[in-house]
């Protein structure tokens, strides 16, 4: 059976208060101890919610236990050790004092651990878990390499959810989470708003939400359409309980980075309630999306195809649902929305480029 619930309709004494239900439910109700995923999921919930400066509403009795066992786990699972170490440190953020943070940050030094990263983004993540860890760490290089990542526009035109992805959590970790502000940087804005229309354009409110709060923690305005749509969503939730014993893949990540957004911009997020039984948050799909109808309509176009999206409107126009032409509207006049097109147009290329 589902419970449907919309977080800030219900009456509150049939659920728990959303942020104790939350930590309860991920801490005990999810996945067992030994499975990967709850290091990762927990973890995410965290890092939320002290980066959304939570306080006495966090109930963090659930994660006692598991928390004495950090460096006993880190010791056996180093691989694992950026997980770990944000658990560490964003316990004690949330008030878990004990929290064996020096101790942690001291065993990834002398193992050397953020010598195993091949992804820079990881890596960014590592130095920024050490330095709140209280440890010193500086890469110019690093840095020089993930301004240039980030300042590469036109790569972000192309429906690309890891490069996407990566580019969101650059401005998280350069920004701690919102703990320090950063430099405008117009190439970076223009990157997320690439990031954002082919989001938009795809119905992926997981990255669309990250690319509102990345804009965010830049200092950058939100286009007002996708700000309205974040809101939306992050009202809208179904709990399950779910079996024990059965794997499942649902919309906790979806759902945590949509209250987080919505935080950002004024909003109450995680307000209401959590049943007390749920395992499992689902939400419903964004409606309308145009982006796989354009690319084949693009493709089919073969080298017909401009980068000049005011002559290839009428083209392409005729070829798009009604759906796909509403999704459309709502962005096609955005100042950004020509170079955007131009990038994901992939004109000039000739057929053997295509992809």
């Amino acid at each position: 059976m589902t419970n449907v619930v919309s977080l800030r309709r219900q009456e509150a004494d049939a659920f728990q208060p959303a942020i104790p239900g939350l930590i309860d439910m991920f801490a005990s109700r999810r996945r067992g101890r030994h499975d990967a995923f709850w290091l990762k999921e927990n973890a995410e919930l965290l890092q939320i919610l002290a980066a959304l400066g939570a306080g006495a509403e966090v109930d963090l009795e659930p994660l006692r236990l598991r928390a004495g066992t950090l460096m006993q786990e880190l010791r056996f699972f180093p691989q694992y050790y950026r997980m770990y170490l944000s658990l560490a440190v964003d316990l004690r953020a949330l008030g878990m004092a004990d929290s064996p943070v020096e101790e942690m940050a001291a065993f990834v030094q002398a193992r050397d651990l953020t010598a195993v990263e091949l992804s820079d983004t990881h890596r960014g993540e590592a130095q920024l878990l050490l330095r709140r860890a209280g440890v010193l760490v500086e890469d110019p290089a690093l840095e020089a390499r993930l301004v240039r990542f980030a300042a590469n526009s036109t790569a972000f035109c192309l429906p690309n959810r890891r490069a996407a992805y990566d580019l969101t959590h650059i401005v998280f970790h350069a920004s701690d989470y919102g703990r320090k502000p950063l430099a405008r940087d117009p190439q970076r804005r223009i990157s997320l708003i690439h990031a954002g229309l082919v989001a938009w354009l795809e119905g992926n409110l997981d990255l669309l939400a990250e690319v509102t709060l990345a804009l965010r923690l830049s200092g950058e305005d939100v286009p007002e359409v996708w700000a309205n749509a974040v809101a939306r969503a992050a009202d809208r939730v179904e709990f399950e309980p779910g079996h024990a014993a059965g794997p499942f893949d649902d919309d906790y990540h979806q759902y945590l980075v949509l209250n987080w957004a919505f935080a950002l911009s004024g909003g109450d997020a995680f307000g209401g309630g959590v049943p007390g039984n749920a395992r499992i948050i689902r939400q419903p799909l964004r409606q309308g999306a145009a982006l796989h109808e354009m690319s084949l309509a693009l493709l089919d176009m073969g080298d017909a195809r401009q980068p000049d999206w005011p002559r290839m409107r009428w083209r392409l126009w005729a070829k798009l649902s009604e759906p796909a032409r509403d999704c459309l509207l709502s962005v096609e006049t955005m100042p950004e929305f020509e170079g955007f097109f131009a990038g994901f147009s992939r004109a000039g290329q000739g057929d053997g480029d295509k992809q």
